[in-house]
């Protein structure tokens, strides 16, 4: 193909519209992850981006770890939905940060 030959234009606009999907979709699994930690930070993202846009981000994505942590925080949020509907019998599983589980007078570890 000559320099001037447009298709050499077009498949950099394609090769440059990929590299741009593949970075957002990246953005969306990390932003995603990091959203699960906090309660406004999941609302926020579920506002702004939605659980929609992070299924699709995970259907294309490529690394098995990216996946996986998509995969991981779109069941957290699917959890945060159950809950916030009432159904809290659906998640017996509670973190206990912060739950002191010392006996009652028990000193604790120095």
């Amino acid at each position: 193909m000559a320099p001037d030959d447009p298709r050499d234009t077009d498949s950099e606009r394609v090769r440059s519209a990929l590299r741009r999907l593949v970075a957002r979709e990246e953005r969306v699994i990390e932003r995603a992850d990091a959203a699960t930690d906090d309660l406004d930070a999941a609302l926020a993202f579920v506002e702004s981006v939605g659980v929609v846009e992070l299924e699709r981000a995970i259907e294309r994505a490529e690394d098995p770890t990216r996946v996986a942590r998509g995969k991981r925080a779109l069941r957290a949020f699917r959890r945060f939905r159950r809950a916030a509907a009432g159904d809290l019998d659906a998640d017996h599983f509670h973190l206990g940060r912060g739950t002191d589980l010392r006996r009652d007078g028990e000193p604790p570890f120095q």
